[in-house]
C-alpha cells in the first residue's frame, strides 16, 4: 500500500473524524462537515465521483487499486486478529463449549489492529472513485472490525448504512422501498438483493456485501442480547426468495447461535449441523461437531450425541478433544442397567492402560470416577480419582478437579480430616466464580473441624496408652522409640543434641569430649574447636536457629519424613498409630528419649484433666462449627451427643443441650427437640437459654424493632437478587430470633430462589414452614401448589422431554404439529391423564439458565416457542413492511403525547427487583389473567428498561379507558392476591402507548413519564 507522505496520511485520518460532503451512493446519506483547513481547497478522489465517465480502463484501475492496496490488507488484518484470538482461546471440554472458539474479550484486546482495519477501509473508500466494485466490501470490513472490537452500536449502524445505501435504486437514483412491489421485479416480501451477475463481475469482484450485512446484523443483535430483533430478521431472511444460496450456511450459523443463547439445544444442534460447511478448517469442524454432540446430550438424545462424538474422534487433530470425545461417547452408551455401566467403566480402565492415551490417564480415570459416582459407588470412584491424581503431571486444572471430587467424597462420608486435606490441594481458580465463596466457607470451616478432630484423636490415643498396664506400656513406648529413631536415621544408642552438655555434640557429660581438631602436643590454643566457650556458644546459636537436631546425616530429609508421617496419620483408633503420633509430636519439642515420650502421656490426675478438657472443648467447638458454618446438623448432633455422654455435668452442658435443641428443631426431630426442652427446664430452669426456649419472642420493644429491621433487610436483599448476602444474614438472624420474625412473603421469595437453584428439598422445607406457621392464608395456598409441582418435577420434565414436534419442511409456512398436547409459553401442557395434575407457571423457575443439563422442550424453527423464561425482551413478529424489521425503530421526537384513543399497555414497573422475581411476577399476572379474563388473550411480556428498572407489559388494551379499568382492578388485588410476596415499595402501575414506550426506552426517564400521566389522567395517578 503506497502513500505519498505522512502528511497525507494524517490528513486522511483527520478527514475520517470530520469527513466532507460525501455521497457514497446516489440517494445515500450525506455528511456536511468541514475538512481540515489545509485541505479545504483540495478534493479527494471520492469527492470527484461522477465528474468523469467511469470508463473500462478507469474501472479496472480503481477496482484493482482498491482491492489489492486496501481491501486485501484490511481483510488480512481481520484474519490475523481472529487467528490470534483463537490461539489464545482455551476450551474446557468438561463443560458446554462456547459457540465460537474465540470471544469478544479476546478480540477487543486487539484494538490497535482493528482500528487499522477501519483506517485502511475508510481510506480505501475516500481515496477512490465511489463507483468502484469494492466500496460495499470495505464498509462490511468496517462493520466487522467494530463488531470484533465489541462496539456493537457502531457495528449495527455500519451494517444498517450498508443495507440502505446499497439497496436497489430507481433509474433516476432514488431509493426503492425495501420489500415493496417495485423492488426486484415485484417480489413484495423480499428485502435481499438479487446476485445475478455477469461472468466478468464474478471474476473481478466479490459478491455484493449488502446481503452479508443483513446476516451480520443478526449476529450483532445476538452478540448484544437483542434476541427479539434477531428473531424478526432471521424469519424474514429465511423465507426471502432472493436471499442467495451461498449465504444459507451463514444464516444457519446465526440461527444456531440464536438457539444456543436461548438454551434450546435440539434446535441449536440442527441448525449448527447445517452450518458445518462454514467451519474454517477440519479442526473447527470437529469442534462444532463436539458442540452438536453436547447439544444432543443435553436434550437427552444420547444416540445422536454418540454419533457426533464418534465423528469428532475421526476428524479432530486435537488429542485432548479426541480423548474427551472418546470418553463422552462411551458415557452415552452406558445405559441404565448395571451391566452396561460396568462395560463403560471397563472400557475406560482399558483405555487408561493403552500407550496411546498415557498422557491423558488423569482425564480418563476422572471420567471413570464420575460414572462410579453416578451409580453410587464412592469407594470405586475414590480409587479412580487417586489414579487420576497419580498420573496428572502437566494438567493442574484436571488435578484440581480430581482433588475437589475426592474432597467431596470424603466430606460426604464425614472424613473431615481427609476432606480438609483434599480441599487444601484444590486450586480455587478451578471453582466457578459463583461457587468460590461457598468453597472458601466450607474449606475454612473444615480447617477448624479437622483440627478439633485431630485433637480428639490424639488425646484419645494418649489416654488409651496411659490406660495400659505399666509393663506393657513401657514395652510399647520403648518399641515405639526404636521405631522413631530408626525412622529418623538415628542409631539405637545415639543420643540427640538435647542430652549433651554445652560442648561438642558427642559429649555425654560423663567424660571430656575427644577433640579431634586440637593441635598435637598442645594443651591450650585459640583455635575454635579447642575453645570450650566458643563451642558452647556455637552450639547454642545453632539450636536457637535450627532447633534440636539429631547427630546424624540428612536431618532435613528426616524432618520431612517425620512431617509426612504426621500428615498421613489415621483417625487414631489404633494405639500403635497413636503412639507414633505422640512420638512425632514429642520429637518436635524434645530429643527422642523414653522420658520425653512418657512425659506426653496423661499418667497423673492433672494431666488427665488437661487431656479431658482438650477433648471437651474440641468436641463443642467442632459441633458449633458444623452447626453454624456448614449447617450439617446431623454431624453437629453427633458431636454434642458424644460430649454429653463422655462428660456429663460439664461446664458446657447447658450450652450443649441448648444447641442440641436447636439442631433437632432444624432437622425436624420433634421427639428429641421436646426431650432437650425438658432437660433444659429440669436442669437449668432459671437460665437465660431456657427462657429463650420457653418464650422465643424477644421481651423488649427495642429487640423487636431490631429483629424486624434485620428481616426487612433480608427481604430486600432477596428481592434485589443479592442471594448470597441474604442467605448469610438470614442464617445469622435465625440463630438469634428463631421463627418469630419470619413472614410468609419472606419465606415465599426464599423458596422461589431455592426452586430456581434446583434445591428442591430446601425449597420444600421453606414452603412447609409457610403452611405450618400461616395456615389458611393466600400464601399458604401458593406454597401448597408449589410443593405439589416440585413433587412432580421428574414427571413434568419427562413429559416435556418426550414431547415430539414435527417440523414443517423448509419451504413450508405451515405451523408445527405436535404428537402430544401443544406446549404454551408458560410451559403448562394440558395433560388430560387423571394421574397427572396441571403444571403451574412456577415451573418456569425450576430450571437453572446456565445448566448444560437442563431439559428443554423440543422447539420449532419458527423461534416462537424457542424463548426461555429468562428472555426479557418481547419477540417482535416479522412485519410485511420489512423496513421496520431491518431498521431499529426510531424514538418519536419531542415529549410524551396523550392519545387515549390508541391501544395502551398496562405496565407493572419494578425497581431493583431480580429477574427471578420479575419472572415470578409475570407468571402471577398470567395466572390472574386466566382466572379473571379467560375469554380474552392478554399477553404478559417482561421488558428491562435499565439495570434497575424492569417492566412487565400487560395487554394491549384497545384504548386508555380499557387499560385503566384493568389497572384499577389489578392494583386493588396485587398486594393481597396477585403478588402479595413483593414489597409494595418495589412496584407500581402505569399505562403507556407504543410511541410513548419507544420514547421512554430511549430517554429512560420514568419519573418524567409518571409526571406526564398525572397531568393526563389526574383521577387515576397521583
Amino acid at each position: 500500500m503506497m502513500y505519498k507522505n505522512l502528511t497525507r496520511i494524517t490528513a486522511i485520518f483527520l478527514f475520517l473524524i470530520l469527513p466532507p460532503v460525501v455521497h457514497a451512493q446516489s440517494g445515500g446519506l450525506s455528511f456536511d462537515l468541514p475538512k481540515p483547513k489545509k485541505f479545504e481547497n483540495r478534493k479527494l478522489r471520492s469527492e470527484k465521483t461522477g465528474e468523469k465517465k467511469f470508463t473500462i480502463p478507469r474501472r479496472f484501475m480503481q477496482n484493482t487499486t482498491t482491492h489489492y492496496n486496501f481491501y486485501f490488507n484490511a481483510n488480512e488484518k481481520i484474519k490475523e486478529v481472529l487467528d490470534r484470538a483463537k490461539t489464545a482461546h482455551r476450551d474446557d471440554y468438561t463443560k458446554l463449549l462456547s459457540f465460537y472458539n474465540y470471544n469478544f474479550e479476546e478480540t477487543s484486546q486487539y484494538k490497535t489492529e482493528l482500528d487499522s482495519v477501519i483506517y485502511k477501509s475508510t481510506a480505501g473508500i475516500l481515496l477512490h472513485d465511489l463507483r468502484s466494485n469494492w466500496v460495499d466490501n470495505l464498509y462490511l470490513l468496517i462493520g466487522r472490525a467494530y463488531y470484533l472490537r465489541k462496539d456493537f452500536d457502531s457495528a449495527y449502524l455500519t451494517f444498517q448504512y450498508l443495507n440502505y445505501s446499497f439497496s436497489p435504486k430507481e433509474k433516476d437514483g432514488y431509493d426503492k422501498v425495501i420489500g415493496s412491489n417495485s423492488n426486484e421485479g415485484g417480489t413484495a416480501f423480499s428485502i435481499a438483493t438479487s446476485e445475478k451477475r455477469n461472468i466478468a463481475k464474478k471474476l473481478l469482484s466479490r459478491p455484493p456485501s449488502r446481503n452479508e450485512s443483513l446476516v451480520w446484523q443478526i449476529k450483532t443483535y445476538i452478540a448484544n442480547d437483542e434476541l427479539p430483533e434477531a428473531t424478526g430478521l432471521i424469519q424474514t431472511l429465511k423465507y426471502d426468495p432472493l436471499f442467495p444460496a451461498r449465504l444459507k450456511a451463514d444464516l444457519n450459523e446465526a440461527q444456531a447461535w440464536y438457539f444456543y443463547k436461548q438454551q434450546n439445544w435440539d434446535s441449536a444442534a440442527i441448525y449448527l449441523e447445517n452450518a458445518l460447511g462454514n467451519a474454517a478448517n477440519t479442526q473447527e469442524t470437529a469442534r462444532w461437531e463436539y458442540l452438536i454432540a453436547q447439544f444432543y446430550e443435553a436434550s437427552g438424545k444420547h444416540d445422536l450425541a454418540k454419533g457426533f462424538y464418534d465423528r469428532v474422534i475421526k476428524h479432530s487433530i486435537n488429542p485432548v478433544m479426541e480423548v474427551y470425545a472418546v470418553l463422552n461417547s462411551i458415557r452415552q452408551s452406558e445405559g441404565t442397567d448395571e451391566k452396561a455401566i460396568q462395560s463403560a467403566v471397563d472400557a475406560l480402565a482399558k483405555m487408561g492402560r493403552r500407550d496411546k492415551y498415557v498422557a491423558y490417564r488423569d482425564i480418563i480415570y476422572y471420567t471413570a470416577a464420575q460414572i462410579e459416582l453416578d451409580r453410587k459407588q464412592p469407594a470405586a470412584a475414590e480409587a479412580f480419582l487417586e489414579k487420576s491424581i497419580r498420573y496428572s503431571f502437566d494438567n493442574p486444572a484436571q488435578k484440581s478437579r480430581s482433588f475437589l471430587a475426592l474432597a467431596d467424597i470424603n466430606f460426604n462420608k464425614r472424613d473431615f480430616i481427609n476432606a480438609k486435606r483434599f480441599y487444601d490441594s484444590t486450586d480455587i481458580n478451578s471453582i466457578a466464580p459463583e461457587d468460590q465463596d461457598a468453597f472458601r466457607a466450607r474449606k475454612n470451616t473444615l480447617t477448624t473441624v479437622a483440627n478439633k478432630q485431630l485433637i480428639i484423636n490424639r488425646q484419645d490415643s494418649l489416654q488409651k496408652i496411659a490406660a495400659m498396664p505399666e509393663l506393657e506400656r513401657n514395652a510399647f513406648v520403648k518399641k515405639l522409640l526404636r521405631q522413631l529413631r530408626k525412622q529418623q536415621g538415628l542409631k539405637e544408642e545415639e543420643v540427640s543434641f538435647g542430652n549433651t552438655t554445652p560442648g561438642f555434640a558427642g559429649n555425654t557429660g560423663t567424660a571430656p569430649a575427644v577433640d579431634l581438631f586440637s593441635a598435637p602436643g598442645s594443651s591450650k590454643t585459640d583455635w575454635y574447636f579447642a575453645n570450650t566457650s566458643l563451642r558452647a556458644k556455637g552450639f547454642n546459636d545453632f539450636r536457637a536457629k535450627w532447633g534440636n537436631r539429631p547427630n546424624a546425616d540428612n536431618w532435613q530429609r528426616s524432618a520431612a519424613i517425620k512431617q509426612q508421617g504426621i500428615n498421613s496419620i489415621n483417625n487414631g483408633t489404633d494405639p500403635k498409630q497413636a503412639g507414633m503420633l505422640t512420638g512425632q509430636i514429642a520429637a518436635d519439642e524434645k530429643p527422642l528419649s523414653l522420658e520425653s515420650l512418657k512425659d506426653k502421656l496423661p499418667l497423673t490426675p492433672e494431666k488427665l484433666k488437661i487431656s479431658n478438657d482438650s477433648i471437651l472443648n474440641a468436641r463443642f467447638e467442632m459441633g458449633k462449627a458444623l452447626q453454624d458454618n456448614l449447617e450439617e446438623y446431623a454431624d453437629a448432633i453427633d458431636a454434642y451427643e458424644k460430649l454429653l455422654s463422655q462428660f456429663p455435668g460439664s461446664a458446657l452442658e447447658e450450652q450443649t443441650i441448648f444447641n442440641l435443641y436447636y439442631c433437632y428443631k432444624k432437622t425436624g426431630n420433634r421427639q428429641k427437640e421436646a426431650e432437650m426442652k425438658r432437660l433444659m427446664e429440669t436442669r437449668f430452669a432459671n437460665s437465660k437459654l431456657t427462657g429463650i426456649i420457653k418464650n422465643p419472642v424477644p421481651a423488649d420493644t427495642g429487640r423487636k424493632k431490631e429483629g424486624g429491621q434485620v428481616y426487612d433487610e433480608v427481604y430486600n436483599l432477596f428481592i434485589e437478587g443479592k442471594f448470597t448476602e441474604a442467605l448469610s444474614k438470614k442464617k445469622a438472624a435465625d440463630s438469634l430470633y428463631g421463627k418469630y420474625y419470619w413472614s410468609p412473603q419472606l419465606l415465599y421469595i426464599e423458596a422461589v430462589y431455592h426452586v430456581h437453584e434446583r434445591n428442591d428439598s430446601v425449597a420444600s422445607v421453606v414452603l412447609g414452614n409457610i403452611n405450618s406457621l400461616y395456615p389458611g392464608t393466600p400464601m399458604a395456598a401458593k406454597a401448597r401448589n408449589m410443593i405439589d409441582v416440585l413433587g412432580r418435577r421428574k414427571q413434568i420434565e419427562d413429559y416435556l422431554t418426550n414431547l415430539q414436534i414435527e417440523r414443517p419442511p423448509e419451504d413450508s409456512s405451515a405451523a408445527p404439529v405436535t404428537t402430544a398436547a401443544p406446549v404454551t409459553t408458560s410451559i403448562q401442557p394440558p395433560i388430560t391423564n387423571s394421574t397427572v395434575k396441571p403444571v403451574t407457571d412456577t415451573l418456569q423457575l425450576v430450571k437453572k439458565p446456565a445448566a448444560v443439563k437442563a431439559v428443554k422442550p423440543t422447539v420449532t424453527d419458527t423461534a416462537q416457542l424457542a424463548k426461555k423464561p429468562a428472555v426479557i425482551k418481547p419477540v417482535k413478529p416479522a412485519s410485511i413492511d420489512t423496513v421496520q424489521v431491518v431498521k431499529k425503530p426510531a424514538a418519536p421526537p419531542g415529549s410524551f403525547i396523550n392519545t387515549p384513543e390508541q391501544p395502551h399497555y398496562v405496565v407493572l414497573t419494578m425497581d431493583k427487583v431480580d429477574p427471578v422475581y420479575v419472572g415470578e411476577a409475570k407468571n402471577a399476572f398470567s395466572r390472574y389473567n386466566r382466572e379473571k379474563y379467560n375469554n380474552k388473550s392478554i399477553e404478559v411480556i417482561p421488558l428491562p428498561l435499565t439495570d434497575d428498572m424492569r417492566f412487565v407489559l400487560i395487554g394491549k388494551f384497545e384504548n386508555a379507558a380499557a387499560a385503566l379499568d384493568y389497572l384499577e382492578k389489578a392494583r386493588t388485588l396485587a398486594a393481597s392476591e396477585i403478588i402479595p410476596w413483593m414489597p409494595a415499595a418495589k412496584y407500581s402501575f402505569i399505562i403507556i402507548t407504543d410511541n410513548n414506550l419507544e420514547l421512554l426506552k430511549s430517554n429512560k426517564d420514568v419519573p418524567a413519564y409518571k409526571k406526564f400521566l398525572v397531568q393526563s389522567f389526574k383521577d387515576n395517578f397521583k
